[in-house]
């Protein structure tokens, strides 16, 4: 059942959807009986509101953006319907420029309306709390900034303009490691290859034929041919990592033994492709570093990553280090972070995961503004 307070809205934007709800833990899609019903809500109830924040992605990082998005989505809309009626003729373009206004005194209104009464509390943990509840190592490290620096690319080092990331690999690679570049693509694409046989097994009962556009041809900008594969519908949540779990600890034991793993992977690209095309894990410098990934983690560390990432995809999939240092055994992950530069919701989530979950050695590498420099 849906609250009555939302019928006007629910009608006049979103009437596809007033039919079926979706169940967020196993993506099962289940018909709304009962329709609108008085009193659903909290605050209907006279309950402070429920927060449900979106994800943090790009254009939606902020807390406003986040917390405020169903007020942001019927407000917009709402105006940007009023303003096509009173414009039936307007052009393409006058539309945009009137949809970018619109946008943009709705973020003011709801940024000032939660200035001087709060709809919700914003409780995340900061930086400093996440990093002194799971002691996480800082290792301040020292720069010269560009006052205008390109894009990505800030420190002065010499007559360069390097990024972050790059000065910390030459920190760390002249104290005599090996550093490889990560984020989280390479672990996207080690996912995808050591997991397809799984996740596309023709005998679930959840698989069904999917298409969506070839992200090679998306990225050259040329014409996309529809990949056509087989997915489960529950794919990427929480609940697929319960229901398959049979199977799921069925695939370690059978296929993924500690001396098998390079081998299997090497075997398993082509066939994989399919689905790292449709986790967007598709690049050959992300299959590479997903590779070299095999050569430098011991077998329990990659398996565990991939127990850690199929028990709840979608919940798991951002927020990894930036490097991976190494040498003669010994291996530690490093996040990077400039001198304004602040953890990610997702980075947040991560180091709590892998203070409960995983365990991998792990640093944050803070670089710090000593002088700036025109």
């Amino acid at each position: 059942m849906m609250c009555a307070c939302d019928e006007v809205r629910g009608h006049r934007f979103l009437p596809h959807q007033l039919s079926e709800g979706c169940e967020l833990d196993t993506q099962e899609r289940v018909p709304v009986t009962h329709g609108f019903q008085e009193g659903v809500c909290s605050e209907c109830r006279g309950l402070p509101a429920d927060p449900a924040p979106a994800a943090a992605i790009h254009g939606r990082t902020s807390k406003i953006r986040r917390y405020y998005w169903r007020e942001l989505f019927f407000t917009k809309e709402a105006a940007l319907h009023d303003w096509d009626s009173e414009h039936p003729d307007a052009t393409h373009d006058e539309r945009r420029s009137a949809q970018s206004a619109i946008e943009k005194a709705v973020l003011q209104d709801i940024k000032e309306l939660h200035a001087s009464a709060p709809k919700y509390a914003f409780t995340e943990k900061s930086q400093a709390e996440v990093i002194d509840q799971y002691s996480v190592e800082v290792e301040p490290l020292q720069a010269t900034y560009a006052k205008v620096g390109r894009k990505g690319a800030q420190i002065v080092v010499g007559d360069e303009i390097i990024s972050a990331e790059e000065f910390a690999l030459r920190h760390y690679s002249g104290q005599g490691w090996q550093v490889l570049q990560l984020e989280s693509v390479p672990f996207h694409a080690l996912f995808g290859v050591m997991m397809w046989i799984v996740i596309q097994d023709p005998i679930d009962p959840k698989n069904r034929i999917v298409s969506f556009g070839d992200r090679t041809a998306y990225e050259e900008r040329r014409t996309k041919e529809p990949i056509w594969t087989h997915l489960p519908s529950d794919f990427g949540s929480a609940g697929y990592g319960i229901r398959r779990a049979t199977a799921i600890e069925k695939h370690f034991d059978e296929f993924l033994h500690d001396d098998d793993l390079e081998w299997l992977f090497d075997y398993w690209r082509f066939h994989s492709e399919n689905l790292r095309q449709y986790l967007w894990a598709h690049r050959p410098e992300d299959v590479e570093r997903a590779r070299k990934l095999l050569e430098i983690l011991p077998p329990q560390t990659i398996k565990a990553i991939l127990h850690y990432l199929v028990q709840d995809y979608w919940g798991r999939y951002l927020g990894w280090p930036d490097l991976l240092l190494h040498r003669e055994g010994e291996f530690r992950f490093v996040e990077v972070k400039s001198s304004s530069d602040r953890l990610s919701d997702d980075q947040k989530r991560w180091i709590a995961d892998n203070h409960n979950v995983l365990k991998l050695p792990f640093s944050i590498a803070k670089i710090h503004r000593i002088a700036s420099q025109a």
